[in-house]
Order: C-alpha cells, then structure tokens, then sequence
C-alpha cells in the first residue's frame, strides 16, 4: 500500500512539473528573441512552435483548449527527444566502456596470471616486483582462483605471497566498505587464504538477509574458525537449502574440522537446521543423546520424522520401537514404510502381535513392506493366524513372486 501511494505521489510531481516546464516554454515560444538565439536546431524548433502559437494566440475564442494543452504536448515533444538521445547516448557509452573493462581486465588477468606462475616455478625476485604494481583486486581474485587448483607446497606458498603483499589488509577493507556482490568475492578469498583476523569481520554477515553474502560467510567461518564452526546454527532464522548444507558438509571436510555436536542442534526452532543435523549424524554415525532423535519421531514437520526414522534404522536404536509402535496409525504412508523398517530391527513375537493389531487398518503397500521385512518363520505364523483374509493371501503371493 505505502510503495502505490509512493508511485501515486510522484506521478503528480511529475506532472505539476511538467505543468510548470509548459508554462516556460510557452513564453519562449511566445517572444521572437531569446537567449540560445543563433543555433540551428534550436532555433528550427523554436520557429514551429512561435508559428503555431502566434496562430492559437489569434483566435483565443476557438482554440482556447488547444492553446492551453499546446504547450503541454510541445514540452512532452522536446522532453522526449532529449531522452531518446539520452538513453541512445548512455547505451553507446556504457557498451564502449564495458568492452574497454573487458579488454583491460582480460590482459591484466593474463599478465597476473603469468606472474604469479613466474613466481611460484621461476624468479621470484624478479616476480615479486611486477606483482606489487598489479591490480590488487584482479590480483586476489586469480589468487584465490589458483589456489583452488593447487594443493600442497605451492599452495602454502601462494599463502605467503598473500600475506607478504598485505592482501590481507585490502580484503578485510573490502569486506567492510565494498558493495554486497564484491563482499562474497573477498569473503571466499579470507576463506581460501586462511585470514583468520577476518573472522570477525564476516562473522555478523552470517545472519544477513541477503542469502548469498550469509551463505559465503557460513561457509568462510567453518575453515576460520574450526573450533566454532557451527555456532551459527543455533540462532539460524532463515531456511538452510539442501544445496547449502551439501556445500557445509564439503567445507568441513575439506577444512579437517572436527566433527561438532549435532545433537545439540535437534531442538532448533529452525526445521532445516534440524534435518541438517539429522542427516550429519546419520552420515557419520554419531552416537549421543538417544532421546532426542526418539523425541523427533513425534515432530510436527513429517520430513523431519522421516529422516529421524532413517537415523533410527541406521544406528539401530532399540528404545524407539515402542515410540514407532505408538504413532504408527498416526503416520503418513510413506512414513510408515521407514517405521517397518525400524520395526524389522526387533525379531520378537511383540512385533508380530503388533502387526497383527494393525493389519486391516494397514494399507496393501505397507503390509507388502511389512512381510518384506520379517522373517519366514514370522511371516508363516502371521499367515496362519489370519487365514481367511483374502488381501493377506493375494500379498504373501506377490511376495513369493
């Protein structure tokens, strides 16, 4: 509602403007000198206007609407032409401008990019005094560049030469005062070039709204600061995606970070930290506190019970079964295949007997699954126990199919 009244607001600024620009105008078309008199086109524009005035100002009694909107549709004639011009003249000068950056930038990137390389397999001395007159910002981006490429001697190296060329300081300028899209640029750089004393820095932009500057930032501080990589997590507001929380398990990785507490995260208000923390313990198998991967089964969000089912199966917790048992009816189909599978941990009579109290109830798919996953000899005593149900005969023969 503000952003319509706002545009309502400065339509009629607009036009009183234009009102009053016709008012001027009309007076300059009214005298025969003026000021600018003497160019060309200038006074060819002025000559057709005086004429068409000098004839409406003749006969006031039969044109008095046409003389008043004249002005008005004259003005909006020289207005238009001016900014056709305009925009002609800004696109012709920003598509000259780019080409000159891209032919520039593309042969200071070939010259740093064969300095740096002279530096690292050939003089150094010699290297080291074209490099201190690059383009610092073109400098650290085919560093950083190089340095993913790079692993081992050469990589350390390359830290050096950063470090010795007090890159560090210019990106921590950039991170503060630079533009939000040169920000993740030198962001990443503090990540690759290990610039510790930037954590504090980037630290705050791990709770931005912009999601690429918090993403960058996230990800820069699980290699800065190993020992809280994580911390953020516990305060998230905003959605982790599946793809950023591919691109955290590689940075820890790749980083050696040891591993955190995921447990600790399972009581997020955040859905997706949760599934998030679900899925690092399940992929590392990590043992902590039973009960609050138990306690998830009964989440509101049925992503996350699916995946604490998963966890559950993988790490083979007995003490979730009577939990399953309890919320079984209650589930989603899809969920209830994960809770067979949890359930196919537990080879007693117990889960016989349950499947037994839920089986009309059950749908054909999830009995498939059911005798998919006990044992012959259950499966036979199941059998026995309903003989005269005709949908369990027609599965057992599908399952022998």
């Amino acid at each position: 509602m503000l952003r319509r009244y706002k545009a309502i607001l400065l339509f009629l600024a607009s036009l009183f403007l234009l009102v009053l620009l016709s008012l001027f105008v009309k007076q300059w078309l009214l005298q025969d000198t003026w000021w600018l008199e003497g160019y060309q086109w200038i006074d060819w524009m002025h000559d057709i206007g005086h004429f068409y005035m000098n004839f409406l100002s003749t006969e006031t009694g039969k044109h008095f609407l046409l003389g008043f909107l004249f002005p008005l549709l004259y003005t909006s004639m020289i207005l238009t032409v001016f900014n056709i011009g305009f925009i002609a003249f800004f696109i012709l000068f920003r598509r000259w401008r780019s080409i000159n950056n891209y032919v520039y930038f593309s042969r200071m990137r070939e010259k740093t990019e064969d300095v740096l390389l002279e530096y690292l397999y050939g003089d150094k001395d010699a290297a080291m005094v074209k490099l201190r007159s690059l383009n610092r910002r073109i400098l650290v981006k085919e560093m950083v560049g190089l340095r993913k490429q790079i692993i081992g001697s050469k990589a350390d190296q390359l830290r050096s030469l950063f470090y010795e060329l007090h890159l560090d300081d210019f990106i921590i300028r950039k991170i503060k005062y630079s533009r939000w899209f040169n920000k993740i640029m030198y962001i990443d750089a503090a990540q690759w070039m290990l610039v510790t004393r930037a954590e504090d820095v980037i630290e705050p932009y791990q709770y931005v709204t912009n999601v690429y500057i918090r993403n960058v930032a996230q990800v820069a501080c699980i290699s800065l600061s190993p020992d809280s990589a994580f911390s953020f997590l516990n305060v998230l507001e905003y959605p982790l995606p599946v793809w950023h929380q591919i691109i955290l398990y590689k940075s820890m990785v790749l980083s050696s970070v040891p591993i955190p507490d995921f447990y600790a995260y399972l009581r997020s208000d955040n859905t997706t930290v949760v599934l998030f923390a679900l899925n690092m313990i399940r992929l590392f198998s990590q043992r902590g506190d039973e009960e609050k991967i138990i306690a998830l089964v009964s989440h509101e969000d049925p992503i996350v019970r699916r995946n604490a089912l998963k966890v559950i199966c993988d790490l083979k917790i007995y003490q979730a079964m009577e939990t399953v048992k309890q919320y079984f009816q209650k589930e989603t189909i899809r969920n209830q295949v994960n809770m067979v599978h949890v359930l196919s941990l537990d080879k007693t009579e117990e889960t016989l007997d349950f499947y037994k109290t839920i089986w009309i109830e059950t749908k054909p798919n999830v009995r498939m699954e059911i005798l998919k996953h006990i044992e012959p000899a259950l499966r036979k005593k199941l059998q026995d126990t309903m003989p005269s149900e005709r949908g369990f005969n027609e599965t057992i023969s599908n399952i022998h199919a």
